[in-house]
């Protein structure tokens, strides 16, 4: 009988005990390199965690908008990982609300318009119609937009806002250099026509965001991203979209 129960136990339990703990990667981003039907950088990022962690974590990737995204961390008991992100854009300049991983590359949103534009910081665009995305913040240029000085024109997503800007319903976005290399690559003819001026808007560090509710993960993310900086296979994905050249 004792021979009994405890089989029927070790068969209650067994995949419990090797269960992978499923942790997901919210990302904003809808659009190429980060994700295009299922793959992208997001989703190599995902199964390269999943792959090193040896079972222990499943990482999957859900795609939502920046508004979600933003009140979902709101809850002091989310969990998770934020990719590609900066800590100025969630307001965490000191680091202090969440858990920051090394910088995965640099990127740098470009000023690109439908005539050229001899970009040097928001007076450059004093009169034009900025193309936005919807949820983003362009702090430097938010006061000239409550003055109306710039008018912006949000759009749900990179590609609409790409669409509006060929047709001449926006006549400046910003759109990042990782995304710009792979339109170059993949689809020139969505950008055939457009400008691209010298300077940037700014420069950024990629990173993950990772949920201070939890502290073991943070600890995994933190050891295999060092790992994965001497991975050449990844750093070959990555190379092409750091601002710059590679690091």
């Amino acid at each position: 009988m004792m021979k009994s129960v405890l089989f029927l136990l070790c068969l209650i339990l067994s995949p419990l005990i090797g269960a992978s703990e499923k942790i997901t990667i919210y990302s904003q981003y809808d659009y190429p390199p980060f994700w295009s039907e299922g793959h992208g950088l997001t989703a190599d990022l995902a199964q390269k965690l999943t792959e090193l962690s040896q079972d222990k974590y499943q990482f999957v990737v859900e795609i939502i908008p920046r508004k979600r995204l933003d009140a979902m961390m709101q809850s002091p008991k989310w969990q998770g990982i934020v990719p590609w992100a900066n800590p100025s854009w969630f307001g965490d300049e000191q680091q202090s609300r969440f858990i920051w991983s090394s910088t995965l590359f640099m990127d740098a949103d470009l000023v690109v318009s439908n005539q050229p534009i001899n970009f040097a910081g928001p007076e450059s665009l004093y009169g034009k119609r900025l193309g936005g995305i919807l949820g983003h913040r362009y702090i430097e240029l938010e006061q000239d937009i409550a003055a109306g000085k710039i008018i912006r024109d949000d759009a749900p997503s990179q590609s609409n806002n790409l669409k509006k800007l060929m047709t001449q319903r926006v006549d400046v976005v910003f759109i990042p250099h990782s995304s710009w290399i792979d339109l170059q690559q993949t689809a020139p003819e969505s950008i055939k026509g457009l400008f691209l001026a010298a300077t940037p808007r700014n420069r950024y560090e990629r990173r993950l965001l990772i949920s201070p509710n939890n502290p073991a993960l943070a600890q995994y993310i933190s050891k295999t991203l060092e790992s994965m900086s001497r991975d050449s296979s990844w750093q070959y994905k990555i190379k092409a979209y750091n601002f710059g050249g590679a690091k």
